[in-house]
């Protein structure tokens, strides 16, 4: 390990992973594979009573506590799938199979065609991409000369919201997407809901950010297909990762790298501040701003949304036009849909939905040492839900009548996956209707709980894709070395992500390697203790703050306001920020053309795709 770090001496653990005992019900980022479950449980689900939920040793100890591993939600969720597995036996005579799947230090119970989705059933997924946004912008590239084209820099959303203000009399493709967007919202959306869930996120807003990290980032970006499109864009990888180069690469080349990956991240915090910071009231709606104003149709929020649904199709249409020399030198495709299905598919976007919303409510409980209210965390799963919408994750739109999804007619027979929805939907009727689905009272049944259904779904998507690979651990040490205090950093992940999956990722933690008293052994000692107690200090210090929180509402609500100002100003910092470097990227790009034209854009594309894809091997 590079000593910038620190002078900690570092101990990277074995990479042979302790399996955990069997019948230990958890879930968590780091599971394995569906084909490596050890034991399986009767049809009646008869060790439900074996699930350890004991909470340890005295209250001091319990504080000082901080399991990723053995969680309360976990063992409350499985408790109520075995139980309704076990009704559904007893009064139709169904037996469901009942898996332990262990991995990590964790046991997934694991029940397919109820609540999980098996890779069989997920593999169909990774063939569709966005295909309402594909052909958008394959129309638009046909036809440029109705004023936007698809490149990197056109704005596509804007100039169909000038289309729809202007009531274009002629309905063209984009004009349709936007009304679709703008006029026909679902019916399941609440925006009131949708604001409680805005206020979920502000109110953790510290643990909050720390789970996006270090559990949703580093995990979530350790699985190996994600890996593949970081690479292929070099977006938030380093240099020789993305070149296929084996040395590491000068001092410049490392400092440029992470100046571009802590850009990217401010870019997500931009996303994320458009979509939740409130907007201040003009002069005609005084205080009467309505709820979830932002992400209401024509917002910031609502914009960003679809920018962002712009960029990953730009993405995915870069890297399946790309092309390399083969062995004989003909010309075939860079990427292996074969191997990695289409760039940022239906899978992968519903398990980035899945690590920004689920991540989020287990990242809290594993600061709180419980989880959050149910009623909070549907809230907040009923936002990310209408974001998903918004970004393009296939979802009901209707609970009764013909399903509405972007897949195209030969993807018909899949049924939405629907994330952050209320099930799993398992097949539909000849009538295009889903003949078994019926909305009940939430809380229930769990075969209708938008939290077993999200739970259950991202669980199923980490044991079909999360097997890291070296590309995998060199992206996670360089993600926790964009910034300073390394060690520290490193140890914060172990907490989030559990002992297993970070020693699987190489994610060093510091040891004392007492060899006497020498100089070298003392300086370690006490590096490694003041490590320790900023660890503790920093983690209570969280606990503390978002325990208070939860527990009285007036610092529920002036923790929201403070948030809610904090957002604003770094919203604002940023838009700023990212139009100065949009305006640099392209002045760049134009020297590069033989015969650069001037910009006629009146503004760019807060989201553009300013690193393309590599066009030949390096």
């Amino acid at each position: 390990m590079p000593s910038s770090h620190s002078s900690i001496r570092l101990r990277r653990p074995r990479s042979s992973i302790s399996t955990a005992p069997p019948k230990r019900c958890s879930s968590v980022v780091s599971i394995a594979s569906v084909d490596s479950f050890s034991s399986t449980v009767d049809e009646d689900g008869a060790q439900i009573d074996t699930i350890d939920t004991s909470e340890g040793g005295g209250s001091f100890r319990n504080f000082l506590t901080f399991d990723s591993l053995n969680l309360q939600s976990t063992s409350y969720r499985n408790k109520r799938m075995l139980t309704s597995v076990k009704a559904e036996s007893i009064h139709q005579g169904v037996s469901s199979k009942i898996s332990y799947i262990p991995h990590y230090g964790v046991d997934v119970c694991f029940i397919p065609q109820r609540f999980h989705y098996t890779k069989e059933e997920l593999e169909p997924y990774r063939k569709i991409g966005d295909p309402e946004m594909d052909e958008l912008l394959q129309y638009l590239s046909q036809n440029k000369d109705d004023g936007c084209g698809c490149g990197a820099f056109d704005d596509v959303i804007a100039y169909a919201a000038k289309e729809y203000q202007n009531n274009g009399t002629t309905l063209s493709p984009t004009l349709q997407f936007y009304k679709h967007y703008y006029e026909d919202v679902p019916n399941w959306v609440d925006f009131d809901q949708i604001q409680r869930g805005i206020d979920v996120f502000l109110a953790y807003l510290p643990v909050a950010g720390c789970a996006l990290f270090y559990r949703s980032l580093v995990g979530g970006f350790s699985i190996p297909r994600i890996v593949e499109v970081l690479s292929a864009t070099r977006y938030l990888v380093p240099s020789h990762l993305a070149s296929n180069n084996k040395s590491v690469g000068s001092v410049e080349s490392i400092a440029r790298d992470r100046k571009r990956s802590e850009e990217r991240l401010i870019d997500t915090g931009g996303f994320l501040a458009c979509c939740f910071a409130p907007l201040a009231p003009t002069d005609s709606e005084e205080n009467n701003v309505p709820t979830a104003a932002s992400l209401r149709p024509g917002g910031k929020g609502w914009e960003a949304a679809l920018r962002v649904r712009v960029l990953h199709a730009k993405v995915r249409r870069s890297l399946l036009q790309s092309k390399k020399a083969g062995s004989d030198g003909k010309s075939i495709p860079r990427w292996d849909t074969e191997r990695n299905g289409i760039p940022i598919n239906q899978e992968d976007l519903a398990a980035t939905l899945l690590a920004f919303s689920v991540n989020v409510l287990w990242g809290i409980e594993i600061i709180v040492g419980k989880p959050l209210p149910e009623k909070e965390q549907r809230d907040y799963l009923a936002l990310w839900r209408y974001l998903g919408w918004l970004l393009g994750v296939d979802t009901l739109e209707k609970y009764y009548g013909k399903i509405t999804s972007s897949n195209t007619s030969e993807h018909n027979h899949l049924m939405p996956i629907d994330p952050c929805g209320p099930r799993k939907l398992n097949g539909i009727d000849d009538e295009g209707r889903c003949g078994s689905f019926e909305s009940k009272p939430t809380g229930v049944d769990p075969d209708n709980d938008s939290i077993i259904h999200a739970y259950a779904t991202l669980e199923s998507m980490i044991l079909h894709l999360l097997h890291p690979e070296q590309n995998s651990r060199e992206l996670v040490t360089h993600l926790l070395s964009l910034r300073r205090f390394f060690v520290f950093r490193s140890e914060v992940c172990r907490k989030f992500l559990g002992g297993p999956l970070s020693d699987e990722l190489h994610i060093p933690k510091s040891s004392m390697n007492w060899k006497g008293w020498r100089k070298e052994s003392i300086h370690n000692f006490v590096s490694h203790v003041a490590v320790k107690f900023f660890l503790y200090f920093f983690l209570l210090f969280l606990r503390c703050y978002t325990v208070l929180t939860m527990k009285f509402p007036w610092i529920r609500r002036r923790a929201i306001v403070w948030h809610a100002y904090l957002e604003t100003k770094f919203m604002q910092a940023w838009e700023k920020m990212h139009a100065k470097r949009m305006t640099k990227a392209e002045a760049s790009a134009e020297e590069k053309v033989a015969e650069p034209k001037p910009s006629t854009k009146q503004s760019h594309c807060p989201f553009s795709m300013i690193m393309a894809p590599k066009t030949k091997d390096v």
